[in-house]
């Protein structure tokens, strides 16, 4: 009886040793966790300091970037899913975001629906229409490389916004929202409940989706292995087909959804998806292409960047500064630049994965690098557990 008492008493601590090493974060968790917080509080600090400096009516800019950027976020994420698994960029893809809001408009507007109703019509339409591109012309360019892919989808594109032209004319649409005042936060900066608290929850419900489905899903894990080895992933016995006929469906689904954003916060219009395209390229590519994380990473950046300009391009366009003509519209050239930075010094994007030739690292992974190195005796130990 002792023994087995022993015994028993010895399978527990394993047992319980086992969950604490399951549960214990890894080194590069704790890096990259580290790297998160330092770039939130340096923006917590940028934002005190604006607002300590010209009022608290200064959020308001930064209120506008987190919509913008959350717009961005969808779109970018589903774009960002195709150049993993398929390898080219999809210029189709702002033309599929207006497809999806004209889609959301026939239900609201000339149905008489609600435009909740109309979203989920467009994203189920979408992604029947993003399983009929592949089917009908895309698996058939597999093997030519990306350029013949992407030639189509430029292709693909000018059909669906002419398409739309000729079936819509150029009318520019409102949804048949019923108006509702923003709500104030504090006197001088308030948010709209459906241009700003909605847009703000519908994308952070999208990230989080997707890294549901990224990490605790079969297809999730599917379309990660066939997007870092095509033939690996048919070795091992994936249907990598089923794999980016699901994609498609979940690219373009999204691509609806950020399509009904964009139109809530402006007018549908047959080229209000072409006109913001290099916009979510630039968000992708300051994330790292191919990464639906630094699509998250990216959009973020991008459109805080583009709206938190503003106060800046007014003061350039004083009388007494530089006079800059009509300021403000050089806001879409700031992610641009941003762009440029990042390719200058980390070509792989903020969250991208480096190659192994780099030279250089970005500053933000030095600093978390630096604060979580630890003694060699202490590596060692946690490599023989």
């Amino acid at each position: 009886m002792a023994v087995a008492s022993e015994s028993e008493s010895a399978g527990k601590t394993r047992s319980w040793q086992s969950r604490w090493g399951a549960l214990r974060l890894t080194r590069r968790f704790r890096r990259q966790l580290l790297r998160g917080l330092i770039v939130i509080a340096i923006f917590f600090a940028l934002n005190a300091a604006l607002a300590s400096a010209y009022g608290v009516g200064i959020l308001q800019y930064t209120i506008a970037g987190l919509v913008v950027g959350s717009i961005v976020i969808v779109a970018a994420i589903g774009l960002s899913l195709i150049y993993g698994i398929r390898g080219f960029a999809n210029f189709a893809y702002g033309d599929l975001m207006t497809l999806g809001a004209y889609v959301a408009v026939i239900v609201n507007v000339l149905g008489g629906l609600s435009l909740i109703l109309g979203a989920i019509a467009a994203f189920i339409v979408l992604g029947a229409v993003g399983i009929l591109l592949e089917f009908l012309i895309f698996r058939r360019l597999e093997g030519r490389g990306p350029v013949a892919p992407l030639v189509a989808s430029v292709g693909v594109g000018l059909i669906i916004q002419n398409g739309i032209r000729a079936v819509a004319t150029t009318r520019q649409w409102n949804y048949d929202v019923t108006p509702i005042q923003e709500i104030p936060i504090v006197p001088g900066l308030g948010i709209h409940p459906i241009r700003g608290i909605a847009t703000l929850g519908i994308g952070f419900l999208f990230m989080l989706s997707v890294h549901i489905l990224l990490k605790y899903t079969n297809l999730g894990k599917a379309m990660r292995a066939t997007a870092d080895n095509l033939e690996l992933a048919k070795a091992t016995g994936i249907d990598t087909r089923k794999v980016r006929y699901a994609a498609w469906a979940v690219s373009c689904a999204f691509a609806s959804t950020a399509g009904v954003l964009l139109g809530l916060g402006t007018v549908v219009s047959p080229s209000m998806g072409f006109d913001v395209i290099l916009l979510i390229f630039a968000a992708v590519i300051v994330g790292g292409i191919g990464s639906p994380y630094g699509a998250m990473l990216g959009g973020l950046v991008v459109g805080l960047s583009q709206e938190m300009s503003i106060p800046l391009l007014l003061w350039l366009g004083r009388p007494d500064v530089i006079g800059l003509q009509h300021a403000t519209a050089y806001k879409v050239a700031i992610p641009f630049i941003l762009m440029i930075g990042v390719l200058l010094l980390r070509p792989w994007g903020i969250a991208g994965r480096p190659p192994a030739f780099a030279p250089r690292v970005f500053f933000v992974e030095r600093l978390s690098r630096a604060l979580t190195r630890r003694p060699a005796v202490a590596d060692q130990s946690e490599g023989d557990g």
